[in-house]
């Protein structure tokens, strides 16, 4: 096969669609690469390879940690052999840490202790290390909850669907947008960043309640989800020094005012 530029695993996906279209925008050429035509394009060379794929459902990792991991590590594995490429960008999730309320015990080379994640961020964390094995140039991105258009899932698609929210709304999240991520993917395709992990993620926490208040959404709340309270606050220091990133709060407000405006 000819060599493009770069392919995207999982490129129809929420994160991989606002990657591809963020790339061709640079003028990158693009492959993407979904469940469809991976048969057909194994075998590929690009100059960088960059893995949307994997599962993304907290729950069906309970329910199933078998499938999840098939989906989340088998997966990490083929392609890391399937496809010949120069550098390799895996998306992953700040939830492999361990501490996920405390920016002094969730930078990118803090200890993590194995045994308190849940089975989807333990197989995440898999999936890191067979990246960091085999992968030429690793690049691992840790994202927040991810927002953006075509989001069809977590409290801020529930809220503006008028869905019971499955969390408190005191929960404080770390959050990051497709927009954000793909403009910094194609920026550290332009420029290697000197390192091979990176929390991708807005800076600081925002209180579901907040952004809510500001643009007049209320709520209510599935049976028992006042007492399930998340509380998130992920270091973002070293992305901010490559990567100019608003706030977890701006990103928040921003996605429920413009999904609220397509609504009317």
């Amino acid at each position: 096969m000819s060599k493009p530029g770069i392919i995207v695993l999982g490129g129809t996906g929420l994160i991989g669609t606002a990657v591809c279209e963020c790339l061709a925008r640079a003028g990158h050429a693009v492959v993407s690469v979904n469940s469809k035509n991976y048969a057909s394009c194994v075998g590929a060379r690009a100059d960088v390879l960059i893995n949307c794929n994997g599962n993304t459902f907290r729950y069906k990792a309970s329910q199933d940690p078998q499938w999840d991991f098939a989906a989340s590590v088998t997966t990490v594995e083929k392609s890391l052999f399937d496809f010949k490429v120069s550098r390799y960008f895996y998306i992953s999730t700040i939830d492999v840490y361990d501490r996920l309320d405390d920016p002094v015990y969730n930078h990118e080379d803090a200890a993590i202790n194995l045994r308190r994640l849940h089975p989807y961020a333990f197989h995440k964390w898999l999936g890191e290390r067979l990246v960091e094995q085999f992968a030429g140039q690793p690049l691992i991105l840790r994202t927040g909850t991810v927002l953006g258009p075509g989001v069809k899932k977590g409290p801020l698609f529930d809220l503006v669907q008028n869905e019971p929210l499955h969390m408190s709304p005191d929960s404080k999240l770390s959050l990051i947008d497709t927009a954000t991520i793909a403009e910094a993917i194609v920026g550290f395709v332009a420029a290697p960043p000197p390192h091979r992990v990176i929390n991708l993620t807005g800076t600081g926490s925002v209180k579901l309640r907040e952004p809510c208040a500001e643009v007049g959404l209320t709520w209510r709340l599935a049976p028992g989800a006042e007492q399930v309270e998340y509380h998130y606050h992920i270091n973002n220091a070293r992305l901010r020094e490559l990567f100019p990133v608003q706030t977890s709060h701006e990103m928040a407000t921003r996605f429920l005012t413009n999904t609220l405006n397509k609504q009317i």
